[in-house]
């Protein structure tokens, strides 16, 4: 039987350096979504972010891309064209990133989330082998915002939770750094040989 921090999938993935990612002691009150074209669905994030402040949490939504419709208040944070540190810094102190793509690939966002050991709460569409339910993140089976507050709400208030996922990124996320990758590549190379 496959380990779960073995990734399955027929292609090598793109390889990560992890040591650009710097975990965050203190987190801020900010979810993350990264990502403005339709299939990243940010009105999903958004309106998911409104029924989380409704309940009486303090959150504020960070989106990272080009222009999207999104209302003028203080809890929508909308950040065009920055900088990668200054993107994975961000991600480094979220609580958590939210993902509710209708299309996902490979999604490198998560992976760099995980990097951060900052949870993700995706949508099916994200592959299984990277986003492994109530392992590394939560996935939602909808697009109904509702269950995203929901699943968002579930790691704002149990701390073990979000501590768990938190630890099982970490080790999840090793076997993407770039030294594992081109180790990867080499054993390919030499069984082809």
């Amino acid at each position: 039987m496959q380990s779960v921090l073995e990734y399955s999938c027929d292609v090598i993935p793109i390889p990560m350096k992890l040591e650009s990612y710097e975990p965050s002691k203190s987190r801020e009150d900010v979810i993350m979504h990264i990502g403005t074209r339709h299939v990243k669905n940010p009105q999903i994030s958004i309106e998911a972010i409104r029924i989380l402040r409704k309940k009486g949490h303090n959150v504020k939504l960070v989106i990272i891309g080009d222009q999207v419709n999104a209302p003028s208040d203080e809890s929508i944070i909308l950040r065009r064209s920055i900088p990668e540190e200054e993107k994975v810094e961000i991600l480094c102190k979220a609580k958590a990133l939210i993902l509710p793509s209708s299309y996902e690939g490979f999604s490198y966002a998560s992976l760099e989330a995980m990097a951060c050991r900052t949870p993700v709460v995706a949508s099916g569409a994200v592959p299984k082998e990277v986003v492994i339910d109530e392992f590394n993140g939560i996935r939602v089976n909808s697009y109904d915002p509702i269950d995203y507050a929901n699943a968002l709400e579930r790691l704002l208030k149990d701390e073990k939770l979000w501590l768990g996922f938190s630890q099982n990124e970490q080790g999840f996320v090793r076997q993407f750094d770039h030294v594992n990758i081109a180790n990867r590549y080499l054993e390919l190379i030499r069984r082809f040989m």
